[in-house]
This record gives C-alpha cells, sequence and structure tokens, in this order.
C-alpha cells in the first residue's frame, strides 16, 4: 500500500509499490522503488533513480541524475536521542536538523549510511556500505 501526502511528483515518475512519501518534491522521469520512505521538505531533482528500501529524511537534497542504491540510509541528526537528560520523551525542539546535499550525477552504492552535514559532488561515486562522514568531492 501506497502513502503520498502532500507531495509534487514530476511529469513521468514511476513510483513503484509500497512507498511511504510525505510533503516531498519528486523531479520529473524518475524511478522510485519499493520500500522507499521520504520525509517532508525533501526535494529530488529530475532524472534520479532511488532503487528499493532507501530512507531518505528530512534535511536531504537530491540533485538531477543521481543514483541511490538499495538499501542507502540518509541521517539527519548527530546526537540522536529518544529522551531528554531529565528523562522526558524528544520532541521536534529538542534537536538541530542537519542538512545534507547530493550534487548531479553522483552515484551512492547500496547499502551505504550517509552521515548528516555532507556533500557528495558532482559525479561523485561512493561504494557500496561506506559510511559517509565527510565531504565527498
Amino acid at each position: 500500500m501506497n502513502v503520498i501526502k502532500d507531495c509534487k511528483i514530476g511529469k513521468n515518475t514511476v513510483i513503484r509499490e509500497p512507498v511511504n512519501l510525505y510533503k516531498c518534491e519528486i523531479g520529473e522521469n524518475c524511478r522510485i522503488g519499493g520500500f522507499v520512505y521520504i520525509e517532508e521538505g525533501v526535494k529530488i531533482g529530475n532524472n534520479c533513480k532511488i532503487r528499493p528500501f532507501v530512507f531518505i529524511p528530512t534535511g536531504v537534497m537530491i540533485e538531477d541524475g543521481v543514483f541511490i542504491g538499495p538499501g542507502v540510509t540518509f541521517i539527519n541528526d548527530k546526537y540522536p536521542r529518544a529522551i531528554n537528560p531529565d528523562g522526558s520523551l524528544k520532541g521536534d525542539k529538542d534537536w538541530k536538523l542537519v542538512k545534507t546535499l547530493v550534487k548531479k550525477g553522483a552515484s551512492i552504492g547500496a547499502g551505504a549510511t550517509i552521515m548528516c552535514g555532507v556533500t557528495i559532488g558532482e559525479f561523485a561515486v561512493v561504494g557500496a556500505g561506506s559510511v559517509v562522514v565527510r565531504d565527498v568531492p
């Protein structure tokens, strides 16, 4: 079952079931695989391929022509915690969003983890299984 809520999806984009897409923008001529989760505010350019089992949280921007292999995970919080020091459950105001940019033509291999606050450069290649903690030129 697809959950596609308040999204802007470009012409000729194909989305495979099931997916969860919330308040995101996906360009034209993209291919989105099944079991992909894209959160609010994410922008994906034209002619992108996002393979199955990918997680893209708020704060990620993906330019045109990017390939994202299966099982890739993006992170948007440097210090994730469920609770505050006083034991209260963390809320929206208890963490800082750290943005990530994937530039035109980049390719991210299967199973990679992209930590927040990095830029992956134009036509850069991130190997399968990599953990990216700094900019990739």
